[in-house]
């Protein structure tokens, strides 16, 4: 009889070395085939949309941001001076970043030509007055550069005094 109650006791020890290595092999196991078809089927769809959220420049371009220019404006016949202060980044392409840090006098000179010779209100005026700055500020800069290295424009701060 005791030889019976021992030959039970190393089977229900046997069972439960055997079960408990079992669950942790399917439980593992399942936990990386989820992930894997997860990361197959779920994932792609991620990927897509984050893309197409994104905006902002290409790779293959930069941002580089200028220091403040402070300008005086041109006169519109009043007796007051008028001044602005704007902030600019240049989007440019990644190869011409270099030249563009060496040649900054060159594009600083060009800005405030172009800035002195606006009044207050062709600035200001119309909704189309900014991007026609913009634009006239990119065809200058790369005029007087002598290639297209500026692509676009932002203006990150502005103050018309």
């Amino acid at each position: 009889m005791a030889d019976e109650e021992n030959g039970k006791k190393k089977s229900k020890g046997r069972k439960w070395l055997i079960i408990i290595p079992l669950v942790l092999v399917l439980a593992v196991g399942g936990g990386v085939a989820g992930n894997y078809l997860a990361s197959k089927y779920l994932g792609n769809e991620n990927k897509t949309e984050k893309k197409e959220k994104t905006g902002g420049v290409a790779a293959s371009k930069e941002i580089y941001p200028m220091n403040k220019f402070l300008v005086n404006l041109a006169t519109d016949g009043s007796s007051s001076q008028k001044y602005i202060s704007i902030k600019l980044s240049l989007v440019i392409s990644k190869k011409d970043a270099s030249g563009v840090k060496k040649n900054q006098a060159l594009i600083r000179d060009s800005v405030i030509n172009v800035l002195r010779q606006k009044k207050e209100s062709d600035i200001l005026s119309g909704q189309n007055a900014t991007p026609q700055l913009k634009q006239e500020l990119v065809t200058t800069i790369n005029q007087n550069y002598g290639k297209n290295v500026v692509s676009e424009i932002f203006i990150t701060d502005m103050v018309i005094q």
